[in-house]
């Protein structure tokens, strides 16, 4: 699951190899530069697509951390 959060990530917030491959269930939106409110936005919908889900609002704001988006993936019976 790590691995599709990463080309998520990477594709949202425009990140290179080096970058994306730091990226792991301890990061948080304070150690990505990247992570803008509009980059946020685009990661949901990147994972929206990509794990074909749809997050509710209060699940987006919750979305902070890549801890947060494995709980809340897994919360959808993603594996």
């Amino acid at each position: 699951m790590i691995e599709r959060i990463r080309d998520c990530m990477a594709t949202a917030m425009k990140l290179d190899a080096a970058a994306a491959g730091r990226i792991n269930e301890k990061t948080t939106s304070a150690d990505v530069p990247g992570w803008t409110s509009v980059a946020h936005l685009t990661l949901v919908l990147e994972l929206e697509k990509t794990f074909k889900i749809r997050f509710d609002n209060d699940e987006i704001v919750s979305l902070g951390s890549v801890a947060a988006i494995i709980e809340r993936l897994t919360a959808k019976g993603i594996r």
